[in-house]
């Protein structure tokens, strides 16, 4: 919970993108944002977007309300995520809430307890919110993303000194990167979160990014990456048996020897299991093979975990367990997030 605010300028620029950010989330989104702040909640996304805008130049909405509800939500949407196993040594420390405040003031970051300090688009990643109980410790930290995307649409021809030049278009484009780590410190488990960034971007060195940031004051080093490849296995030997709530859309092994077998599904709504002699193939290299990826649809309905099966549509998941990260390639909610999580990590043991 949100205890408190700062107060930040925004540029114009920053403006814009957090407008853009706020319109382009799910509509159930953002009409809760829009009911939230007292405002209509029909129309289309051009008309809510000038709503937006016009409230934000009345007054009525400050920019601040939308920097924080993006913070909450973002997360949560289409993202990237790696787990982490806690420290092994004792963490009874960081369950006191006295001694994170003191250690959070020592490095000058005692604004950032248990607050929001609102943050657009800075150049470097920067914290935007520490909240810690008890139970966990959770921190958000914001940076800004550019780049270049090839537009073929903009693209024109032009007779220069009677020669015929084309013009290949690229668009400048900009997003607000979120990443969040949050701390279970009851189960002294962790993951991180990395927001969906443009094709091709370095995951890994996002994290590592955020890790240099939060180091001086948490020993990172203490934190072991999960190693995804057994819930790549575990899922199919479930799927297998016609339990665990899931189809397989593709599973690829790696043998010990480096080689790769893949299987795939006819499409997404298919399963990938149902026919005897792919069957066998893939039986055979899962008991001598390693897991490197798996595109999984979680569905919705009966669940047999202990916490029960919170979906209520399937949900897209994809593991890279060569790469030690999960990938949410469409937009969820925190309960689904966390359940699919629990139940990933609990097959990787």
């Amino acid at each position: 919970m949100i205890l408190k605010t700062g107060k930040a300028p925004f540029t114009d620029e920053e403006q814009d993108q957090l407008v853009t950010d706020l319109v382009s989330l799910k509509k159930p989104q953002l009409q809760e944002f829009l009911r939230l702040n007292d405002l209509p909640r029909s129309g289309t996304k051009a008309q809510i977007r000038e709503r937006v805008v016009k409230a934000l130049h009345a007054g009525s909405l400050s920019l601040d309300r939308v920097v924080l509800f993006l913070d909450e939500v973002v997360p949560w949407g289409k993202q990237h995520v790696f787990l982490f196993q806690g420290p092994t040594g004792a963490i009874a420390d960081w369950r006191n809430k006295g001694f994170v405040a003191d250690l959070l003031k020592q490095h000058r970051l005692g604004k950032y307890l248990n607050a929001a300090v609102p943050v657009a688009l800075p150049e470097k990643m920067r914290v935007s919110s520490i909240m810690h109980d008890r139970h966990r410790l959770r921190i958000t930290a914001i940076r800004k993303r550019d780049w270049w995307e090839r537009n073929p649409d903009l693209d024109e021809s032009r007779v220069i000194d009677h020669s015929v030049v084309n013009f290949r278009a690229f668009l400048h484009c900009v997003t607000r990167s979120l990443v969040a780590f949050d701390w279970d410190l009851a189960a002294n488990t962790a993951f991180l979160q990395i927001a969906q960034l443009p094709s091709g971007s370095d995951y890994a060195q996002v994290a590592r990014e955020f890790l240099e940031l939060v180091d001086k004051w948490l020993d990172v080093q203490r934190f072991s990456l999960v190693d995804l490849r057994p819930a790549i296995k575990k899922l199919h030997e479930l799927e297998d048996a016609g339990t665990g709530g899931i189809r397989s859309h593709g599973i690829d092994y790696r043998t010990l020897e480096g080689r790769r077998f893949a299987g795939r599904s006819a499409s997404p709504s298919d399963p990938l299991l149902g026919e005897p002699e792919i069957d066998s193939a893939m039986r055979a290299i899962r008991d001598k093979g390693l897991g490197h990826t798996g595109n999984f649809y979680w569905l919705p309905g009966t669940d047999a975990q202990p916490l029960g099966n919170p979906l209520d549509s399937e949900m897209h998941v994809i593991i890279v367990a060569y790469d030690s990260r999960i990938n949410f390639p469409t937009p969820n909610d925190e309960q689904t997030v966390r359940h699919v999580l629990s139940r990933i990590r609990s097959y990787c043991s």
